[in-house]
């Protein structure tokens, strides 16, 4: 994925969200995952409206960490999840 991608929930993810943390569940597997606040911040935004670019940038303000930093890192989780079907652009 791009930093210009629109990246939302798969059909196939729930979730619930537990001391902070999102806790994912593929409803088609019955495998689950943990994100840490970041990822949830960053799962929280996922809407298909904003692109991954614009999620770096409200984390990175909300976290006071460079947008840069915080951008590669959503670009990696993007794909994970995505990979993972638990996200689509």
């Amino acid at each position: 994925m791009q930093a210009d991608t629109r990246v939302q929930h798969s059909p196939n993810a729930t979730f619930q969200i537990v001391a902070d943390e999102a806790i994912l569940i593929h409803l088609n597997t019955g495998v689950y995952y943990s994100l840490n606040d970041v990822g949830t911040s960053f799962w929280n935004l996922m809407d298909g409206q904003r692109t991954i670019g614009e999620c770096a940038e409200a984390i990175a303000a909300e976290y006071n960490a460079p947008r840069e930093v915080v951008l590669a890192d959503l670009l990696e989780l993007a794909d994970e999840l995505a990979a993972e079907d638990l996200a689509r652009p």
